[in-house]
């Protein structure tokens, strides 16, 4: 995700407030599409059945939108370049790159605050 930048980044209580929001959203809408890719399309050109397609497209639809409201905020406070930023926004339409785009931020977001993260999201294995 490139260097982190020069100019000091002040760790606020938001900033974790905002990884949470970007976290959850990010695994939710990755799932969602997932599910809509892998079980949704096939079921609708084989089997006909739309009903997949319908609920699990419209939930991911109305999701991405916060998603990329919420994606936004958090790139912004973590001073992510322009062009991650339009990755990161993008990645909600490709199945498993919302995923690989919220270890990133994540990673950026615990070398930017010195480890500050929550401890609570931090992996089992590490504590």
């Amino acid at each position: 995700m490139g260097s982190v930048p020069s100019r000091p980044f002040t760790f606020k209580p938001a900033d974790r407030g905002a990884l949470l929001r970007y976290r959850v959203l990010a695994y939710t809408t990755a799932v969602l599409l997932i599910v809509l890719v892998f079980v949704g399309v096939p079921l609708q050109v084989w089997d006909d059945d739309l009903w997949v397609v319908r609920v699990v497209g419209t939930m991911h639809g109305y999701l991405y939108i916060v998603y990329l409201v919420v994606a936004f905020e958090f790139t912004r406070r973590l001073r992510v370049p322009l062009g991650w930023m339009v990755l990161v926004l993008l990645a909600g339409t490709v199945p498993f790159c919302a995923i690989v785009a919220e270890r990133l931020l994540t990673r950026r977001f615990d070398r930017m605050t010195g480890g500050a993260g929550d401890p609570a999201l931090a992996p089992a294995v590490e504590r």
